[in-house]
């Protein structure tokens, strides 16, 4: 007999099922108007820090942990360089949106990370913030755009892409470090992900 699926997952890992989504090809159009107050513009020079701490108060209550796994000099010269697209929304003097679009896998283009900060989800910023994405990849004539999304991200994720023209390819299950255990992130992060079970559990 096979044992639970929560007694297979390894001490300190935890279970992530991974979806795969495309959009093929991505309708080329102009961008959408932006929201009353809210500015947007492609990062073409961006700091660590700045990128680092924006990663962060999107993505901390979602378990974003790799980028925090990259040394700084590799992490800075991938944020410069050409097939890096860096976009940072703002409004009322605060950064409140991050799209980050990885032209690398071509003939695709891959959104590697897009998000909006904590008080700005329920808003209609990030369904805004998406078609923008979608825009900017456009204009690449991308054979499709892809991304990814998993069971640690917003619950409505998955439903959210789909109703915005992506279509689930595949998925795939991983076992991860729990980044609160190994320090990446606080071990108050991701309320609604209980720890992974310690090796000494």
């Amino acid at each position: 007999m096979s044992a639970p699926a929560e007694e297979a997952v390894p001490a300190g890992k935890l279970r992530s099922v991974v979806t795969h989504l495309a959009m093929t090809p991505p309708p080329p159009h102009a961008p959408p108007a932006r929201p009353p107050g809210v500015a947007i513009w492609r990062r073409w020079t961006i700091s660590t820090d700045e990128y680092l701490l924006l990663y962060a108060e999107i993505g901390e209550g979602w378990l974003w942990w790799s980028r925090l796994t990259w040394d700084v000099d590799l992490l800075q010269d991938y944020l410069v360089e050409e097939e890096t697209e860096i976009y940072v929304a703002e409004a009322d003097g605060e950064e409140i949106g991050l799209i980050e679009l990885d032209v690398r896998p071509a003939p695709d283009i891959e959104l590697r990370y897009f998000g909006v900060v904590p008080s700005r989800i329920g808003t209609g910023l990030g369904s805004w913030l998406l078609r923008y994405a979608i825009a900017a990849g456009s204009r690449h004539r991308p054979r499709r755009m892809i991304l990814n999304t998993c069971t640690y991200d917003h619950p409505g994720a998955l439903a959210f892409y789909r109703r915005h023209g992506f279509a689930v390819t595949h998925s795939e299950v991983e076992f991860v470090d729990d980044p609160r255990l190994t320090g990446l992130l606080p071990l108050d992060a991701a309320p609604h992900v209980p720890l992974a079970r310690p090796a000494d559990g």
